[in-house]
């Protein structure tokens, strides 16, 4: 994607942040809460282009999972995505964030290409 900006042209890439979610203390409870609230939240994201969430499966080599859940999101730059989560909306998704207790939580943004 191109944007104009002055006069010149400037290449936005894109931004994934993918977060992973371990040993939850009351997994079923995670699920339900992690659908049935925190994803109408996510989705209110201002400048949200995708959200994907689910159960990590077993590894392509046939290993267990390192992760109990997998989310994404995708913006269309990092600034966007600072600003979603800057916005109302965003402070109200990040809020939610203790209400779904996991062992861990790792999160990484990524460009996408």
């Amino acid at each position: 994607m191109l944007l104009r900006l002055s006069g010149w042209y400037t290449a936005t890439m894109p931004v994934k942040i993918t977060i992973s979610f371990s040993d939850p203390e009351d997994p079923e409870g995670f699920v339900s809460h992690y659908v049935n609230t925190h994803v109408p939240l996510v989705n209110d994201l201002p400048g949200l282009r995708a959200f994907e969430w689910g159960r990590a499966l077993t590894n392509f080599d046939g290993s267990p999972p390192d992760a109990f859940w997998v989310i994404s999101m995708t913006f269309d730059s990092e600034e966007g995505m600072h600003a979603a989560f800057a916005s109302e909306a965003g402070q109200k998704t990040v809020a939610d964030m203790p209400n779904y207790k996991a062992g861990s939580r790792v999160s990484v943004v990524s460009e996408v290409q």
